[in-house]
C-alpha cells in the first residue's frame, strides 16, 4: 500500500525565501530534526543525551525527553503523533509517549551506535540501522527484534518504501543504493548511483521514487522499480557535510532541498533539476532541513545548535 499522510491533503509547497524565526536547541551540536504530521511539534536530537521538543509555531520549549546515555543521532515522530523515537550512540533506540513524555520502550540488541530509527506508518514496527552494519525490525508493542537484515557495506541512511515497511531503500558509503525485502531479509536490487558516498535517501509518498544525496555534490531523483535516474540536481559550491546531510522532498514533491557544509541551503525543482534558490543563512554546516506538512514553511537545522524557521 502507498504511504499516505498530511502532505496529500495540502496544495502547492513554497520554496523558502528568508528566515522568520530561530529556535535555540540548547545543545552543543544538532544532528536531526523531526516535525509531527500535525505540524504542531518539532523534535531535535543531537550531541545532548536529551531529546528536545518545541512548539513548531512559536519555537517555545514544550518538554525534554531523557533516558539516552550518549548522543542522539536521529529522531522521528509517529504518523499519528502519539510517539517519539530516538536513535542513540548508546546502541539503543528509545520510544516515548508524546503527550506525557513518558518513556515507553528501550530497543536493545545492536552492538554499535544506532544512526537511524524509523516507524512504519501505523507505528506497529520500528526499523533501526546501526554501525554494526545491520538493520533490525522491531515489534513496537513488545519491544522485541523480529528480523535482522545484514548490510554488506556501511549505510548512512534508509527509507521505507511502503506503509508497512515491507520494502526499504538504503544509502551506502560505497556509493550504492540498495532495495530490500524486509520479510525475507534479501536484497532486491542495487545500483551504484553516485561517485562518492550516498549520505541520505528520502522516499516519495507512494514509494515509487527516491531522492538521494551524495558527497559528490549531486542529488538524484530515482525510480525505485528500476533504480534508473530521473533527474540530477547540483549547484556551484554545494557540498554536503560528511556526517549529517539529509535532503528532503517538499510535501507536493515539486522541490528538493539540502544544506551545504558552508551553511547555505539549496532548493531545486525536482522535475527540471534546475536550482530554484540558494539561501546563505546559517553560520555552520546544515545537517537537516524539512518542510512543514502544509508545505508553507521550512525548518533548517545547523550543526551549531540553531534551527531556522523559513517562509
Amino acid at each position: 500500500p502507498p504511504l499516505t499522510g498530511v502532505s496529500a491533503q495540502h496544495g502547492a509547497s513554497l520554496a523558502p525565501r528568508n528566515a522568520v524565526g530561530k529556535i535555540d536547541a540548547r545543545m552543543e551540536e544538532v544532528h536531526s530534526i523531526a516535525i509531527s504530521s500535525s505540524g504542531e511539534l518539532l523534535a531535535v536530537g543531537g550531541q545532548s543525551t536529551t531529546v528536545k521538543v518545541f512548539d513548531a509555531e512559536t519555537g517555545e520549549s514544550v518538554f525534554s525527553l531523557t533516558g539516552c546515555l550518549k548522543a542522539v543521532n536521529h529522531v522521528e515522530i509517529s504518523t499519528d503523533n502519539t510517539m517519539l523515537l530516538a536513535a542513540s550512540s548508546d546502541h539503543t533506540a528509545r520510544i516515548w509517549r508524546l503527550d506525557t513524555g513518558r518513556h515507553l520502550k528501550s530497543l536493545t540488541g545492536h552492538i554499535g551506535s544506532i544512526m537511524v530509527a524509523k516507524f512504519n506508518h501505523d507505528a506497529s514496527r520500528v526499523f533501526t540501522y546501526s554501525q554494526d552494519r545491520t538493520i533490525k525490525v522491531w515489534d513496537t508493542q513488545r519491544g522485541l527484534c523480529i528480523k535482522t537484515l545484514f548490510m554488506e557495506s556501511s549505510c548512512h541512511d534508509f527509507t521505507l518504501l511502503d506503509s508497512a515497511g515491507s520494502r526499504i531503500a538504503t544509502a551506502h558509503v560505497n556509493n550504492a543504493v540498495r532495495i530490500w525485502d524486509t520479510a525475507s531479509g534479501k536484497r532486491v536490487r542495487e545500483a551504484t548511483l553516485h561517485k562518492e558516498q550516498v549520505m541520505s535517501v528520502w522516499a516519495s509518498a507512494t514509494g515509487t521514487r527516491i531522492l538521494t544525496n551524495s558527497y559528490d555534490g549531486t542529488l538524484k531523483l530515482v525510480s525505485t522499480d528500476t533504480l534508473d535516474v530521473i533527474t540530477v540536481m547540483s549547484a556551484p559550491g554545494y557540498r554536503p557535510s560528511r556526517n549529517w546531510a539529509r535532503a528532503s522532498l517538499s510535501p507536493d514533491e515539486r522541490y528538493a532541498m539540502a544544506g551545504s557544509i558552508d551553511g547555505r541551503l539549496f532548493v531545486w525543482d525536482v522535475n527540471s533539476g534546475d536550482l530554484v534558490r540558494t539561501l546563505d543563512i546559517h553560520k555552520s554546516a546544515v545537517c537537516d532541513a524539512l518542510w512543514h506538512p502544509t508545505g508553507m514553511r521550512v525548518y533548517s537545522a545547523e550543526k551549531s545548535r540553531y534551527i531556522l524557521i523559513l517562509h
